[in-house]
């Protein structure tokens, strides 16, 4: 049996029992792939107004657009999302999209400050590598919304031209990358958030398809494999599974998900993991983590996790959506054996 039908019989099973509306627009939307103009679709993304959750975003974002602080995170405010950064990424677990109120003010303030018409709201740091940054955290952010906005071209080939020469050998070469700064940025990037195995450096390297060559793609991402930190500001390695502790399984995860929306190739490695999570399931084929991971990003999905049934099925929610876009990365050309036999 193909585990695409596995895939789609479990997420159908999940709608019939009344999941929340971010559960059901998300399985509507990135598991069924249901067509924009589905009426179903339409009404579930009409019933997002009503979660918590976005409504929660909606009350804390700022007039200006953004959540505060924009990289760092602000202890002294007494909000639930802690910056803009925070903010997007938590707009786009939810399901939301470009076309939502939240998210085009959110563009709308990022693209202001990336044209010095405000300035950006955080403490600068007093270092050779806060002007390369700033603007990285910004494109990069940018990017989650509207991946092929004019305004990110400049910044998005800088970093290829710094991947190109790094990796210029076929392999990651430390000395390249650091010469390649020192002559396009200025910046010292040696053991910092700079190097490029950064999630923002990968969002925006991955921002649109071919930006990097076939070739450069895999050595980026055998190099990413083959790192004991993984992605930075993730920090999981990618080669075995995750600690049975849902913090490291929710950014071990979120590394695979960032990987399986910007590059191709990772279905070329990725195959461990995805047979690590098949058999994960339970006896009903859903997942669950246990309690929610801290920060509160990319979960919960669901209104409250006071009921069992609604934490299982946001995680379950978010295992289906990273197996299906494994299974469209593989042409559907899969095939599942007996359950936790993978």
């Amino acid at each position: 049996m193909e585990l695409i039908k596995i895939i789609e019989d479990t997420a159908t099973r999940v709608l019939h029992q009344n999941p929340g509306p971010i559960v059901r627009y998300r399985l509507l939307r990135d598991v069924l792939r249901k067509a924009p103009h589905d009426p179903e679709l339409i009404q579930a993304k009409e019933a997002l107004k009503d979660s918590h959750w976005v409504q929660e975003l909606a009350g804390e974002q700022w007039q200006d657009g953004g959540w505060g602080a924009f990289h760092s995170r602000s202890t002294r405010l007494k909000q639930k999302i802690p910056s803009t950064e925070v903010g997007v990424e938590r707009a786009l677990a939810l399901g939301l999209d470009a076309t939502h109120p939240i998210l085009s003010r959110a563009a709308a303030y990022i693209l202001d400050i990336l044209q010095g018409k405000i300035a950006f709201p955080d403490h600068p740091e007093k270092n050779d590598r806060w002007p390369t940054g700033m603007r990285l955290f910004l494109a990069s952010t940018l990017s989650l919304i509207h991946p092929d906005h004019p305004a990110l071209e400049a910044d998005r080939q800088l970093w290829l031209r710094i991947a190109a020469r790094t990796f210029q050998s076929g392999w990651y070469r430390e000395e390249e990358e650091i010469e390649a700064h020192a002559e396009l940025t200025g910046a010292s990037v040696k053991g910092s958030y700079l190097v490029l195995n950064g999630r923002y450096q990968l969002n925006l390297l991955g921002s649109i398809k071919g930006t990097l060559s076939k070739e450069l793609e895999r050595a980026l991402l055998e190099w990413l494999w083959e790192r004991a930190d993984g992605i930075g500001y993730l920090g999981m390695p990618l080669g075995c599974p995750p600690p049975d502790k849902p913090g490291p399984i929710d950014r071990w995860l979120a590394s695979l998900e960032l990987l399986a929306r910007l590059f191709p190739a990772w279905v070329h490695f990725a195959q461990p993991s995805i047979e690590w999570l098949w058999r994960q399931r339970d006896e009903e084929g859903y997942w669950d983590f246990g309690p929610r991971p801290d920060p509160l990003i990319r979960l919960p999905l669901s209104d409250s996790w006071r009921e069992r049934d609604d934490r299982q099925f946001d995680w379950t929610t978010r295992i289906l959506i990273l197996l299906r876009q494994y299974c469209d990365g593989k042409g559907l050309a899969l095939s599942v054996y007996p359950r936790r036999e993978l």
